[in-house]
């Protein structure tokens, strides 16, 4: 079924544009609710998220749906975006943050992924070793960790701001201890959101992936859903999905470091990966649905 749209470029043509599959709208619907809730609680009201989905639907046609062989005109955007030639222009021509370079994983991130997942600093068991502050040369220390990864920053300013968090302690020995269960990106809403966005950018452009035409090659996307369940069952439940969560992000870990250290260095090591994992729970709704809003009496 198609539908007929009035031209935006100023002359009396029709153009059709095809209608998008219901499926895929009440897909959107379902993904985009926790969202909304989410910018409403931080005032991110609609006239600011319109103006932000106009030029994120510009720089998706201008950057990812070129036509090869042909050249990338304004009013090629505006067909395909369907916003108009002038924005358009105009957005194309604002400089703004969101041609920022990517982000890299923080030090924090860094450090704790090798302080688990590098042989050399985890015990017979497999678990973090708790390593003493300093060492001779040549032994593992945390300053030693530290400075592996970055010698920019002094190793005690690290050690001080995650015993602040509760990341590490430190004993009697002054010997120091990772919880690895502790670490939440950091607690600091910067570093929360960055990782925030970054995973669910690709968990939704892996499930985007399978739904789009022509990619036989699925990615791996799947969830074990059960209702009707009492608040015990799914406290097991929880339990159960962090530490097998956390046990697979961990073997993870290991071969990724294994991998990364291979190819360092190798002209096609150009490809990043994320493989990620969540649990969540929620009360069902009553039946009867939400009430309607009162209506106002000014």
């Amino acid at each position: 079924m198609n539908t007929s749209v009035a031209n935006q470029n100023g002359d009396n043509r029709v153009m059709t544009a095809p209608t998008p599959p219901p499926a895929l709208i009440r897909a959107i619907r379902r993904l985009l609710r926790p969202l909304i809730r989410l910018l409403l609680e931080y005032g991110v009201t609609f006239p600011f998220l319109s103006n932000l989905l106009k030029n994120l639907f510009v720089e998706v046609v201008n950057e990812e749906m070129q036509v090869d062989g042909k050249r990338q005109t304004l009013s090629r955007i505006s067909v395909v975006s369907g916003v108009h030639r002038k924005d358009v222009k105009r957005i194309l021509e604002e400089k703004t943050d969101s041609a920022a370079p990517e982000r890299k994983a923080s030090l924090g991130s860094r450090l704790f992924g090798l302080w688990l997942g590098d042989p050399r600093y985890q015990d017979k068991n497999g678990k973090p070793c708790a390593l003493p502050r300093t060492a001779p040369e040549g032994e593992i220390s945390f300053e030693q960790l530290v400075v592996s990864v970055n010698r920019d920053v002094r190793p005690r300013a690290i050690l001080d701001e995650w015993l602040r968090t509760g990341l590490v302690q430190q004993d009697i020995n002054g010997n120091i201890h990772l919880d690895p269960d502790a670490f939440v990106t950091e607690k600091n809403f910067d570093e929360r959101a960055h990782f925030f966005g970054r995973n669910m950018r690709d968990h939704m452009a892996a499930g985007a992936y399978n739904l789009m035409p022509g990619n036989d090659k699925r990615m791996l996307e799947r969830a074990v859903f059960y209702d009707e369940l009492t608040p015990e069952s799914a406290a097991q439940l929880q339990t159960l999905a962090h530490k097998l969560a956390m046990d697979t992000l961990h073997q993870l870990n290991e071969e990724a470091l294994r991998l990364a250290s291979q190819d360092e260095g190798k002209s096609s090591a150009k490809t990043r990966m994320t493989f990620g994992t969540f649990y969540f729970q929620q009360e069902e709704s009553s039946p009867t649905g939400a009430q309607p809003p009162e209506r106002s009496k000014d």
